[in-house]
């Protein structure tokens, strides 16, 4: 396979993600010439360049003759073996010993050094490559530094890294020193210290990796022993990108210590091995090892199990409980109240829980008609009638709405209400207010475009991942309230059947997808409309819901508030009949 040099592009064979780099068809004639424009994969080996427009992948065959660099060679006779005393002993001091400066051709020699304006007593570093010299870098004792003109980038001391199976990249010459003065001699070093953390592009800074990637390719294991400040953490994010997470190890050092050699120097050679010895796997996002849980394993184990949280209705506790993190859609027959449900139970969440919520209820515009809504739920008292609230009453429940609950709504009309702009206002309720549950009533009121040849399933399915997401980064109790299809009456009983998530118009994904899974069946022909039966149609945990069960709430029409039915101690229904009406089970109940 080409590499993306051989089109001009300047970065390395292997990374992952996109970066943004100069274009090498457009940048140099553009006013901005430092300004990228170059969008690149590295997983698909494509590009395309947002200002001139041009695309392509290293697949194809490239027409793109780049200027090529020249390289200046030292003088090999510039090495030499010459040690001076001070050298020496300014090593020693840091705990790197004579045999090792051998091991790695260190030498010291007289040299101009910008950084003092004279000829300076410097310590030199000789990069090879194949036993060529590539490079000499040369420093003194206070930092200052230079090196020859014109070097090929290359990683200090990686011939002795060839044929290892493990090998230890460091941020300098000094922290390879220090390792390889402890036994670890496949230790390797950038040759121009780690990039700035805010730098758009580290490829300049990690061409000595890219031109050494056979070797490091070779590797079983590569140990990253970089620094812990912040350019040293983006040096270890870049080597991971360009050599894979899969065989990257980290280190970790002792609190006192910002490197390898300060670890030398404080906790001699078992110190350095310790940490070598002990570095991890480098973390990947979705790659979990099952000891991350054995302290909650642990706990449970010893306490048992927790359901969820109450519901604030006794007998729907028995078989359904509110847990955070989740998706819950609810769903039933038109007029079987699921509105009035869920916001009877975010009343009672806020009374029994202490929770916030945050509304996006577009049916329930304006505004108004939400507040006196929920005001009869906090009040237990209907807004209209012979019996309503009084004004003292109205005062304090519209009061508690205020405070408990935050409305999402469209106001700008000609904004577009897409779920993403719904879970940025969701988010800004969850972190400023502190919401813990938050509600879209009705589904089918979000704004959407169909990507080409994409079908409103398979949209479905991402929007409601997103929804679980949400759910489960905020910690954050979801609810969706969804319409089913046109239902069709039982063509044996003449009633209509208690609706399943399969029902709900428009998406399969909606079964697939939700955590738990409601759904509300009133029978509005026998005389017993007051009764709500309420059916819990999935759950993925059975300690906190329980599935293919379900319990019957009074409901109260004045007021809209729900109120238990034992079964045991009263009758349900209009007619005295202690049995409740037939219904068609739930397609679920039967499979």
């Amino acid at each position: 396979m080409k590499t993306f040099r051989e089109f001009g592009i300047d970065l390395p064979m292997n990374f992952s993600g996109d970066r943004k780099v100069l274009c090498p068809k457009c940048s140099h004639l553009r006013k901005k010439k430092n300004e990228p424009c170059l969008s690149v994969n590295g997983d698909k080996g494509t590009w395309n360049c947002h200002n001139c427009g041009w695309t392509g992948s290293l697949h194809e065959k490239s027409d793109f003759q780049p200027e090529r660099k020249v390289y200046r060679r030292p003088d090999p006779k510039t090495a030499s073996d010459d040690l001076s005393n001070d050298v020496i002993k300014w090593f020693a001091g840091r705990g790197i010993g004579m045999t090792t400066l051998i091991k790695g051709r260190v030498y010291s020699t007289w040299h101009y050094l910008a950084g003092t304006g004279q000829q300076t007593l410097c310590m030199a570093f000789p990069y090879y490559r194949n036993g060529e010299l590539l490079n000499v870098k040369y420093r003194d004792a206070r930092k200052n530094m230079t090196q020859e003109k014109d070097p090929e980038p290359c990683l200090w001391n990686i011939d002795a890294a060839a044929g290892a199976k493990t090998i230890c990249i460091t941020e300098g010459e000094i922290d390879a020193l220090s390792l390889i003065e402890c036994g670890y001699a496949a230790a390797v070093s950038v040759d121009k210290g780690a990039p700035n953390a805010k730098d758009a592009n580290a490829a300049k800074k990690l061409e000595c990796v890219a031109n050494c990637q056979e070797i490091l390719d070779g590797a079983e294991s590569i140990i990253l022993v970089t620094d812990k400040d912040d350019p040293g953490l983006r040096l270890e994010k870049e080597l991971v990108s360009m050599l894979g997470p899969q065989k990257c190890r980290r280190t970790t050092y002792p609190s006192d210590c910002k490197d390898i050699n300060d670890v030398l120097m404080k906790y001699g050679p078992e110190g350095v091995m310790r940490v070598i010895d002990n570095a991890e796997p480098y973390p990947v996002p979705g790659i979990h090892r099952f000891s991350e849980f054995f302290d909650e394993v642990e706990k449970i184990y010893r306490n048992g199990i927790s359901r969820g949280l109450t519901t604030g209705w006794k007998m729907l506790d028995q078989i359904f409980s509110l847990k955070t993190g989740t998706l819950n859609i609810i769903t039933g027959l038109p007029s079987s109240g699921k509105t009035e449900f869920i916001h009877a139970l975010a009343v009672n969440a806020a009374k029994n829980l202490d929770w916030k919520w945050a509304i996006f209820s577009p049916e329930m515009m304006p505004g108004g008609s939400l507040l006196r809504n929920l005001a009869e739920k906090i009040a237990d008292r209907s807004f209209y009638g012979p019996n309503r609230m009084s004004e003292e009453v109205m005062h304090r429940a519209r009061e508690a709405v205020n405070e408990i609950f935050f409305l999402i709504t469209q106001d700008d009309l000609d904004d577009d209400m897409t779920l993403d702009k719904i879970l940025r206002l969701f988010e800004v309720c969850v972190v400023r207010y502190g919401v813990k549950g938050v509600i879209i009533d009705p589904w089918n009121w979000i704004e959407y475009n169909l990507p080409l040849r994409e079908n409103y399933t398979s949209w479905t399915g991402k929007m409601l991942q997103k929804c679980i997401s949400f759910a489960r980064a905020h910690q954050v109790w979801f609810a969706i309230l969804a319409h089913p299809r046109k239902p069709e009456k039982d063509k044996r009983t003449g009633k209509y059947p208690v609706i399943t998530l399969n029902d709900i118009s428009g998406s399969q994904e909606f079964a697939n997808k939700a955590d738990y899974g409601i759904s509300l069946y009133r029978d509005q022909s026998s005389g017993s409309g007051n009764v709500t039966q309420v059916h819990i149609l999935k759950s993925k945990n059975k300690y906190v819901a329980t599935m293919n069960t379900f319990c019957e709430m009074r409901w109260d029409r004045s007021s809209g508030t729900y109120t238990d039915i034992d079964p045991e101690q009263e009758h349900r229904y209009g007619n005295g009949d202690r049995d409740p009406p037939e219904a068609e089970p739930p397609r679920a109940y039967k499979d």
